[in-house]
């Protein structure tokens, strides 16, 4: 029989290769003008949320401190990572892991110099207290068993430096049409980290309405993904666990 790690591991790779099948992905491309908006507000919030933790540790400006280790947990074509580099940190201190090959592949073309490995999040090939950052984007809400949420959560916490912080972007709310996928709010999130310090932002535009507004009103498009709205279908959350202050 195999084991809850194997099974939910299995599933995953499963969704994703249908998701493939089915041409989807395209929907999520960079070059589409929504998701360019929901990126440019994302890391708008991240760079804003990471300062604010990070405080007298960052130097000119920016968003990280000098020589910031950051860890990516699903890392995808590593377009999070690439963004981490943008922002001044070393290729040498940027890793990555992902469950599929291909998008590990991706990422190290994207972000040469990286460390991008094939691995689960269940069992993060790095030393404890050896990040200063651990990002997962909508990673969480791809893991339909709560124990292995938690299990995810507490790998992250793991290798997460005292003084350090875990970002995660995710769904806010389940998908109708989307088995595959569970919303992670903040009260699951509390669950998740318990006793953790945790700063939410809410963003990213209702796919639908976004395609919707870009082509018939792209300002106010805009203007919704800039302001609080229930139009929102993600949080962006800044978590400060337990036991890990600086």
């Amino acid at each position: 029989m195999r084991s809850w790690r194997e099974r939910e591991e299995a599933r995953i790779r499963e969704a994703y290769a249908r998701r493939d099948r089915a041409g989807t992905a395209a929907l999520w491309e960079e070059r589409r003008p929504e998701v360019a908006m929901w990126t440019h507000r994302r890391e708008v919030l991240a760079g804003a949320l990471l300062r604010a933790h990070f405080g007298g540790r960052v130097a000119g400006g920016g968003a990280l401190p000098v020589r910031c280790a950051c860890l990516d947990v699903g890392c995808g074509r590593g377009a999070w990572l690439a963004t981490l580099a943008r922002w001044g940190c070393p290729p040498g201190r940027l890793h990555g892991v992902d469950l599929l090959p291909d998008r590990v592949e991706a990422a190290r073309r994207r972000v040469p110099g990286a460390d991008v490995r094939v691995a689960s999040g269940w069992a993060l090939p790095f030393e404890d207290d050896s990040m200063d950052l651990v990002s997962a984007f909508t990673v969480f809400s791809s893991i339909l068993d709560g124990d292995a949420r938690l299990a995810l959560a507490r790998e992250m916490v793991r290798v997460l430096r005292p003084g350090g912080a875990v970002l995660v972007y995710d769904f806010r709310v389940s998908h109708p049409r989307n088995p595959d996928t569970v919303g992670i709010g903040t009260r699951e999130l509390r669950r998740l980290f318990p006793g953790a310090g945790i700063r939410t932002r809410s963003l990213t535009l209702a796919p639908p309405v976004a395609r919707w507004l870009g082509r018939v009103a792209p300002g106010v498009a805009h203007l919704l993904e800039r302001r609080a709205s229930p139009l929102h279908t993600h949080g962006l959350h800044l978590i400060e666990p337990e036991g890990r202050a600086g």
